[in-house]
């Protein structure tokens, strides 16, 4: 009798806990809002990547554009001669 009475006791509390893991079912409405929130954090995802890769094109672009003004910087060029009262050519 006391084996019994402690199962149903024990059964009495496992009941309730397990009904409440269980989440109830998402209605068609909420997982079309799920969907649609997830494409839009994965188009966001794709649109900070893709500036990310703007601005490291950018930068790499504006390096070598230094590299190459500043180096070997080519002579001015000497068309003819200097006009008279000129200081130099």
């Amino acid at each position: 009798m006391r084996a019994i009475l402690t199962a149903a006791l024990l059964l009495s509390f496992a009941v309730p806990a397990a009904a409440q893991s269980r989440l109830p079912r998402t209605s068609p409405a909420e997982r079309q809002a799920e969907e649609i929130n997830r494409s839009i954090l994965q188009e966001g995802r794709q649109l900070r990547r893709q500036e990310q890769i703007q601005i490291d094109t950018n930068q790499l672009r504006q390096s070598l554009d230094r590299r190459y003004n500043l180096s070997n910087p080519s002579p001015p060029a000497r068309i003819g001669t200097c006009p008279a009262g000129s200081i130099g050519c």
